[in-house]
C-alpha cells in the first residue's frame, strides 16, 4: 500500500511539473512598471549641485564614499521613496558647483505600518560605511534598529544598487 501511494504521488508530481514550469512570474502592475521606468529614466543623467524633481520632496543625502553619493526623495502624493546614487564627475570650484552623473535608481513603496525606510544602514561589524538601505522598525529609545524587513546595498565602486538579505544589517533610528 505504501508503495502504491509513493508511485501515485510521483506520478501526480510528474503530471503537474509541466504546468508548474509554464507558470509565469507575477508581472508588475501598470503603476509599478511606470514607477520603474520613471526611476530608471534618471540613470545617466548629469546634473550640477542638486537635482530637483517635480512632485517629490528632497529628503537629503550625502557622500557614501568618494566618489559615490546618495540622494533620497519622497513622492508627495503617496509616500513612495526614490533613491538615486550618483558619481561625482567634477569637483566644485570657486566658479562652478560640483557635477554628478546618476548611476542607479531605486523606487520603494511606502513601507508597511511601523516600518520606516532608511538610507542610513550598516552591516554589523567594524565597517561603518552607510552603504545599505532598508525598511526598518524598532524602539524609539534605541539608536539602531535591527528589525529589517527588506534591504539594499550600494556597490562602492560603481554606485549600483542591489537587493540583499537583511540579516546583519542595522539602520539608524530616524528620530535619534
Amino acid at each position: 500500500m505504501i508503495r502504491i501511494h509513493h508511485v501515485l504521488s510521483c506520478f501526480l508530481l510528474a503530471a503537474l511539473m509541466p504546468a508548474l514550469a509554464l507558470a509565469e512570474p507575477k508581472q508588475p502592475s501598470e503603476e509599478e512598471s511606470a514607477d520603474l521606468t520613471f526611476a530608471k529614466s534618471f540613470v545617466g543623467k548629469t546634473y550640477d549641485d542638486e537635482l530637483d524633481i517635480e512632485g517629490w520632496i528632497d529628503l537629503g543625502g550625502g557622500l557614501v564614499t568618494p566618489p559615490v553619493y546618495i540622494r533620497e526623495y519622497q513622492r508627495e502624493a503617496d509616500g513612495t521613496f526614490l533613491v538615486l546614487t550618483s558619481r561625482e564627475v567634477s569637483k566644485a570650484s570657486a566658479i562652478a558647483p560640483a557635477s554628478y552623473v546618476v548611476t542607479d535608481a531605486l523606487m520603494v513603496p511606502k513601507p508597511q505600518k511601523d516600518f520606516q525606510f532608511s538610507i542610513a544602514c550598516v552591516m554589523a561589524g567594524d565597517d561603518a560605511t552607510l552603504r545599505f538601505m532598508g525598511e526598518a522598525k524598532g524602539s524609539e529609545t534605541k539608536e539602531w534598529w535591527t528589525d529589517i524587513k527588506r534591504a539594499w546595498e550600494i556597490t562602492l565602486e560603481t554606485g549600483q544598487i542591489a537587493s540583499v538579505k537583511p540579516k546583519g544589517i542595522r539602520c539608524t533610528n530616524p528620530g535619534w
